[in-house]
């Protein structure tokens, strides 16, 4: 053909075919945009995706975990009742510990130490925790509430562990409280405590004579044992002649003859016959000695059993002779476990409990053989109060606890070290919760925590040791910020007080809140990256902004939920609102607007959003009662980062700062790890 033909092709498939493929190319961006509106109505219209490619958000072992530090084995109206006191709460058993259901109604504490009961009602129990804080139940554990109170007077328990309770066997409304400094009775039911005794060494351990109750005995760190006895009312304290006075870790009261007593002192074994004025070396049976706890048989002194880290030992002749009593109390891996608590039960004293770790194990021959009971978890007992990365170390991260004080974990979360035991952190302990955790960006050993009463304290060991820095307000804490540029310089956000700076490390604070509108600072995020570093405050009015570092403020954009901080490379920051859509789209329904991106998604309600160190484009949203969102690109598009968090109230999202999929999302219901390909169960 011509060209003359070719120009007639040519005009032709200009006429017929380009608005065909134009029209194809709208009805394919339609498609598009519809099928983003879809996956964005998260999470109910999002296709499920095949079983072996899902993303899920998997619970990590709690904080909170279910080790047994006190058992009390009960048999009111001939029901046998167990209550474990556990670092999760109590846990009560009502089938010999084959299953325990926890007992937490009320109980803000959950690291409980020692329990106690009413000796005339066993509904009564007493419940001892971490911090010097005694609870008491008055329904056999379904209820409790607090009947302590910490104050500096002296008539209150000071923030010390709780490691003995006991309830005065004549006088129901007596207690006894053994902390780290000595020992504390109270004549009310534990609403007021006085101390009975204080010690230059450590106590560690109590015991009381139950026929003559006002008679203690207590063991501490260096110093030996002290016996009390009644001086014109109070209680007075006579060292006793022990051979061993290092480290006496545990004290047993033998109940038919109560002149007999033993001791452990270094994993060794100790007796008295004489009410502690002669002791005798009984646990020669091996080498080297590793004994933890002991426990006596009530209704026959000569059997006795000794615990410790290759299982327990037991004695049927006054300690003249030992075996192993290891049948069956094994672990995975079949070696005898590391047994902390042995309790002989009062009633049919042939069954005999032990526990390791959070695990029971229940003899029913007096010790002959053992069997696998049942093992406590506490992985649901856990709220997450405030989650931080650390931002150096991308498997490092801090996590506080409601009634549980600050976790640490080195592994991803795997597993968590609770770093509220060392000495100097005792002062945190008479607080309430512990509400926001700032690390700094620089030197990553130097940690702040905040306080609901207020307080801000400094770790520069990476949270092993605390000091008070100075006082802040009489106002939570919401939020602390440590300036990049200048690290003494740190932000705190408040609950009803606004917003303070400090520029001395935390201790002095500046009120400074001229110009922000509202008193609940929420979130405080700074961007460095100008000449001038900008700080922004969040409120319950907006979002504000300040060019001088706190000292002045002007209003940036209201109706803000959340900030996010600075992407590298983006110009603005991002901003979440929650807009309320009018009757013509639809009544009642809240829409989250990303400024200034835009949309985000429909009837969702944002609480958080943070930026990725990692892949800095990755942007992270928390979605209330649904889940996370994730941006790839910096806002512009979102989709649903995988399930599992569905009714979850969620809390705080951290982000380790070199690996992208290491997710961590604390809500009231513990901690979970964003996990990619995990199978459907």
């Amino acid at each position: 053909m011509g060209s003359g033909s070719a120009a007639g092709r040519t005009l032709w498939l200009q006429k017929r075919i380009v608005p065909v493929l134009a029209t194809l190319a709208l009805a394919l961006l339609a498609f598009w945009i519809w099928k983003q509106r879809v996956i964005l109505s998260f999470p109910t219209l999002i296709p499920a995706a095949p079983a072996e490619a899902l993303q899920r958000w998997v619970p990590l072992s709690s904080p909170f975990d279910g080790k047994i530090n006190a058992l009390l084995v009960e048999d009111p109206n001939g029901v046998r009742l167990l209550y474990a006191a556990t670092d999760g709460g109590v846990f009560k058993s009502d089938d010999q510990g084959k299953t325990w259901t926890a007992c937490n109604n009320g109980l803000n504490e959950r690291l409980i130490r020692a329990l106690a009961i009413d000796p005339d009602d066993p509904r009564i129990l007493y419940a001892g925790t971490w911090n010097g804080k005694v609870y008491v139940s008055m329904d056999g554990g379904t209820n409790w509430k607090q009947c302590s109170q910490y104050s500096e007077s002296a008539d209150q328990l000071p923030p010390y562990e709780i490691r003995s309770l006991y309830v005065h066997t004549f006088n129901p409304q007596k207690l006894y409280a053994a902390v780290q400094t000595g020992v504390f009775t109270s004549p009310d039911r534990g609403l007021n405590w006085y101390p009975a005794g204080d010690f230059t060494s450590t106590l560690q351990c109590m015991a009381m004579h139950p026929e003559q109750p006002d008679t203690l005995y207590v063991g501490t760190s260096a110093y030996g044992i002290y016996k009390s006895r009644v001086v014109s009312g109070e209680l007075r304290w006579d060292p006793l002649p022990f051979n061993d006075p290092d480290d006496v870790s545990e004290l047993a009261i033998v109940p038919r003859t109560p002149n007999t007593v033993y001791a452990i002192s270094k994993g060794k074994v100790w007796k008295t016959e004489e009410a502690g004025l002669f002791w005798r070396y009984v646990d020669s049976y091996r080498e080297p000695p590793v004994a933890r706890c002991l426990a006596v048989n009530p209704r026959n002194p000569q059997e006795v059993y000794v615990g410790g880290q290759d299982g327990i030992y037991k004695s049927v002749d006054g300690r003249k002779t030992w075996f192993k009593s290891n049948t069956g109390l094994q672990g995975s891996d079949g070696q005898p476990v590391d047994v902390h608590i042995i309790v002989v039960d009062p009633i049919v004293t042939s069954t005999i409990y032990a526990c390791s770790g959070n695990t029971l194990f229940v003899s029913s021959d007096s010790g002959e053989t053992w069997a696998w009971s049942s093992s406590i978890t506490a992985s649901n007992e856990a709220s997450i109060l405030a989650l931080k990365a650390d931002p150096k170390d991308g498997r490092t991260f801090y996590a506080s606890v409601a009634g549980g004080g600050l976790y640490k974990t080195t592994n991803g979360g795997d597993e968590w070290q609770h770093i509220g035991e060392i000495d100097p952190f005792a002062l945190i302990r008479s607080f309430s919760q512990i509400t926001a955790i700032e690390v700094d960006p620089l030197d990553t050993k130097t940690v702040y925590i905040g306080v609901s009463e207020g307080l801000v304290f400094r770790s520069t060991d990476s949270g092993m040791t605390w000091m008070p820095t100075g006082m802040v307000t009489e106002a939570l804490i919401n939020a602390l910020v440590v300036d990049p540029e200048h690290t003494t310089r740190i932000y705190a956000g408040t609950q009803g007080k606004g917003l303070y700076r400090s520029d001395d490390g935390g201790m002095t604070w500046v009120h400074k809140s001229q110009g922000i509108i509202g008193s609940n600072v929420q979130r405080i995020v700074l961007d460095p990256r100008g000449a001038q570093t900008i700080v922004y405050a969040v409120t319950e009015e907006g979002a504000f902004k300040s060019n001088d570092n706190g000292e002045s403020w002007r209003q940036w954009l209201l109706g803000v939920s959340d900030i996010a901080p600075p992407i590298k490379g983006s110009v603005q920051l991002l901003a979440v609102t929650q807009v309320e859509v009018s009757e013509a789209q639809g009544e009642g329904r809240n829409e989250a607007i990303l400024v200034p991106q835009n949309y985000v998604a429909p009837s969702a309600e944002l609480t958080q959003l943070t930026v990725s160190q990692a892949m800095p484009p990755f942007v992270y949203a928390l979605v209330k009662h649904k889940g996370v969102l994730l941006s790839e690109d910096g806002g512009k598009s979102w989709r649903p980062l995988g399930s599992g968090l569905e009714g979850r109230e969620l809390r705080a999202l951290a982000l380790s700062p070199d690996d992208t999929n290491l997710i961590l999302v604390g809500t009231d219901k513990g901690i979970y790890r964003y996990q990619q390909g995990v199978g459907s169960e």
